[in-house]
């Protein structure tokens, strides 16, 4: 084991200049340090806070915008639809046939049924049960 060259002076000046703790310094660095970490926490809290706000403003912004491009799919269908509901209206004979079904108008010698519709059916009673 290495031996230790250091050693403690006793004279006089050492003993009057002792470093002796001083109590209201010890309360004023305490003080001080406190102080900071009430800063430091409260800077890390506004920081959290600000941080949960933007992450929940960002979900919602998120949700939104799924929204907004299913809304957009089923417009861009409904659009497509419609050009196809367009093309045929310029046809005449899809004209003809939509007007004459719609406002039951007939050709010359035409005879028109009306049958029901799924919704409207007739029950058949014939039926054995």
């Amino acid at each position: 084991m290495a031996k230790n060259n250091i050693s403690q002076l006793n004279n006089a000046y050492t003993r009057e200049h002792k470093r002796t703790p001083n109590p209201r310094a010890h309360a004023v660095h305490m003080k001080r340090i406190r102080n900071l970490l009430i800063v430091i926490v409260a800077i890390l809290g506004f920081g959290g806070l600000s941080l949960v706000r933007t992450q929940m403003a960002l979900g919602e912004t998120n949700h939104a915008v799924q929204k907004a491009k299913g809304s957009l799919t089923k417009l861009k269908a409904n659009k497509s639809a419609l050009k196809v509901q367009v093309d045929q209206l310029h046809n005449d004979d899809y004209t003809a046939k939509l007007i004459r079904e719609k406002y039951l108008y007939s050709k010359q010698g035409e005879i028109i049924f009306n049958l029901p519709d799924k919704v409207n059916k007739v029950p058949d009673l014939n039926v054995n049960q």
